[in-house]
């Protein structure tokens, strides 16, 4: 028989435990995710110094931080040979050996402790000051970069990376084994959303465990409105040829101009497809100093944009210092594409 006052007492402590459970909103989620993610907000440095002036600075202070580093562990080992050599002697001499023995083997095994607490203690100094300086210098370079008047509402996903099943559907490269990437951006331009990322891809090495670069530069997202069957992939070459797309066996030439090349299905109306305007612009875009190559791969509904960089862009500026004519020239590559593809 069921107690009635019993199922009535255990019903109100279902409501309460209801009652007092906090009601999640979409937004709410999204606020989770993006945090879990490391995301942030870009903008420029309250401090009133040019952009190449504050990374120069806080690559100076790494350097110094480094410098001081090995300079103390050099010292470190310095003495830790001398008291080791010494020790040695005095546990292996016969006018000392008596007690050389146990002042030898008692010397040692405070150095050894030593050095056992001077690792933990600093084993993730330098690291820790490395992620901090490349987290500043990518927030910095965004800013800079992305400071066009229409690009708003720019978030850097610091955690974020590319997995190979994100690029390979573009079909502009295959046989990719691996992908690296970083500085993943997201902003809108126009009020139409783009994605931005710094990308690696690589194929396999003529030996076993060897990789080849086939694609190094920034990696561009956007959606389009188009409609047409299968795909076009777009090349502009620099004056020395370098990754270009290698998964177009299935497509043809349809216009080679100078270093300007359209790939597409036999038969296929690209300007029709694309419109003369947009080819036109395109042509427009030079590859030369710090830009390498540019591919473009458009589908029905979204474009990808694969633009090959020298080292002045993809490498990180710890040993030298920042070439900032190749980030002026990044900045406008990034305003002309966005303009070429949303304007």
């Amino acid at each position: 028989m069921i107690d009635i006052a019993k199922e009535k007492k255990h019903m109100k402590k279902k409501e309460k435990i209801v009652e007092e459970e906090k009601v999640v909103s979409p937004e709410e989620d999204l606020e989770k995710l993006n945090k879990s993610l490391d995301v942030i907000d870009v903008k420029k440095s309250e401090e009133d110094l040019p952009f190449e002036q504050l990374v120069e600075r806080e690559r100076n202070n790494i350097f110094v931080t480094y410098r001081k580093a090995k300079t103390r562990n050099n010292i470190i080992m310095v003495i830790t040979v001398a008291i080791f050599i010494a020790s040695m002697i005095l546990m292996v001499n016969e006018n000392t050996k008596s007690w050389g023995t146990i002042a030898g083997g008692v010397a040692i095994g405070a150095v050894l402790l030593f050095l056992i607490v001077h690792y933990i203690l600093t084993r993730n100094l330098f690291p820790n000051t490395t992620k901090k300086y490349i987290r500043f210098f990518l927030e910095q370079s965004d800013a800079f970069v992305f400071s066009h008047k229409d690009m708003h509402d720019k978030k850097l996903f610091f955690e974020k990376r590319y997995a190979i099943g994100d690029v390979l559907t573009d079909r502009c490269y295959k046989d990719v084994i691996d992908t690296a990437s970083r500085n993943i951006v997201t902003f809108t331009y126009k009020e139409k959303e783009v994605e931005c990322g710094e990308l690696a891809l690589y194929t396999q090495g003529a030996k076993k465990r060897t990789k080849n670069v086939i694609f190094v530069g920034k990696y561009l997202r956007v959606e389009n409105k188009l409609h047409f069957e299968d795909r076009y992939v777009i090349n502009i070459k620099g004056s020395n040829e370098t990754d270009k797309p290698n998964d177009i066996d299935d497509l043809v030439v349809l216009l080679e101009q100078n270093r300007f090349t359209i790939y597409g299905k036999e038969g296929a109306n690209f300007e029709r497809d694309l419109g003369k305007d947009f080819i036109n612009n395109l042509k427009s875009i030079e590859c030369n100093n710090a830009l390498l190559n540019v591919n473009i791969v458009l589908w029905a509904g979204h474009t990808s944009v694969y633009m090959s960089y020298d080292d002045s862009i993809v490498a990180i500026p710890f040993d030298k210092p920042i070439q900032i004519g190749s980030y002026n020239q990044l900045k406008k590559n990034m305003a002309d594409m966005c303009e070429i593809l949303l304007g």
